[in-house]
């Protein structure tokens, strides 16, 4: 009885484990695209992020995505890093994995620069020059990485292709004109001897409460 009790079991079990697989293995499962992009701006407390589109469809349009710290997974390309969604800043460059028809829901898989929070430096101060044909910026320093400085010029550059500039208060880009006195901070990491900017923020001056919006970072 024991004997035949068991072998009822297993049979009953193999039926239900086989009965339970699709025939077509491809039936049911997601189709997830690689999307690439720029970062614009995360809001790691709102779970939302926007990336610039860098492949059609939509090459060059801004789209927000769903992020949490506990679901969604952030990677270097060569998966030799622990990072995560806190580690990411606008101007760095990711792919995102997203299921084609569910893209509102939250992304679990970003493919990141190999770069961690702590990689980035900050810089605040006055803008003496910038040069939107080169990339090439010139800061007066009042502030590095929460240290005050005494007003050294330091030199950074951009690609000003793909540059983010933002507009304090805000954490949304803006399209406006950078020019000398305009107070900014700059968040930057150094790559081959050069400071290299990742994105910029626009300070508005002390007691003007109104801020003209023109076009992209592109004069002098």
């Amino acid at each position: 009885m024991k004997i035949n009790f068991l072998k009822s079991f297993a049979a009953a079990t193999a039926v239900i484990f086989f009965t339970g697989m699709p025939v077509d293995a491809s039936v049911g499962i997601p189709t997830v695209s690689q999307v690439p992009g720029r970062i614009m701006w995360v809001d790691v407390k709102l779970g939302t992020m926007q990336i610039k589109l860098k492949q059609d469809p939509g090459m060059g349009e801004t789209k927000d995505y769903r992020i949490t710290r506990y679901e969604t997974r952030v990677k270097d390309p060569s998966d030799k890093k622990f990072l995560t969604i806190d580690d990411l800043r606008p101007g760095e460059n990711v792919t995102l994995d997203v299921i084609d028809g569910q893209e509102d829901k939250i992304i679990e898989k970003i493919v990141a620069e190999s770069l961690e929070a702590s990689d980035f430096q900050e810089a605040t101060g006055q803008l003496q020059a910038i040069d939107g044909q080169s990339g090439t910026l010139t800061l007066q320093e009042k502030m590095r990485n929460g240290v005050e400085e005494q007003g050294s010029l330091s030199y950074f550059s951009f690609d000003p292709q793909t540059i983010v500039v933002l507009q304090s208060p805000s954490i949304q880009p803006v399209a406006v004109v950078l020019k000398p006195g305009d107070q900014v901070q700059i968040q930057f990491v150094l790559r081959d001897g050069k400071q290299e900017i990742y994105s910029i923020t626009l300070y508005s001056p002390q007691h003007t409460t109104t801020t003209t919006v023109t076009t992209t970072t592109s004069t002098q």
